[in-house]
């Protein structure tokens, strides 16, 4: 009994030292050297006053309301079902808070997790007029800093460009 007390012993000593600590190192170690940016929460940064200071992350939507924001996906999620009348109630007034009564999508309904960074060029071009008009820019101006922010791509009728709303909102706050 006591041989096998110490072997267990032994055991949990041995494995929490490999997949608790050397393991964790290495693979933290593996993510730092090579990839560093997302290890790190691919944090986006700017200077105010001389100071750095983190403004949000390419991989988390932030929610912008105001006029003269770039709006990205409803971050409220509804546990509603998709065909259920509160769920239309809920989409139907965001239609109607919309610049366009043909709003793509990703405008009027949240995802899944309710942090989506992206919109579709779509939804970014729709918002233009709003935008243009609130910073007192030209549309032209509005468009090209959307275009600076596109990722993906557009071969035949297969569409996956996006739109970064932090990028767009960061580049347009630097404009005026």
């Amino acid at each position: 009994m006591k041989k096998t007390m110490i072997a267990s012993l032994k055991s949990l000593v041995v494995f929490t030292l490999l997949c608790g600590v050397f393991y964790t190192a290495a693979v933290t170690a593996f993510g730092q050297v090579l990839f560093s940016s997302q290890a790190n929460g691919s944090l986006v940064k700017t200077e105010k006053a001389g100071k750095k200071q983190i403004i949000g992350s390419k991989l988390i939507g932030q929610e912008f309301s105001a006029d003269k924001y770039l709006h990205g996906r409803p971050t409220t999620v509804s546990q509603l079902s998709p065909v259920s009348k509160e769920q239309q109630k809920l989409i139907d007034e965001r239609i109607e808070q919309a610049d366009s009564k043909e709003v793509p999508i990703e405008l009027v309904t949240a995802s899944a997790s309710g942090v989506d960074p992206e919109i579709s060029l779509d939804a970014a071009m729709l918002q233009v007029s709003r935008i243009a008009s609130a910073r007192t820019m030209k549309k032209e101006e509005v468009r090209d800093i959307i275009k600076q922010n596109i990722t993906g791509l557009k071969i035949g009728p297969a569409d996956s460009r996006r739109i970064n709303v932090l990028g767009v909102n960061q580049m347009l706050d630097e404009a005026k």
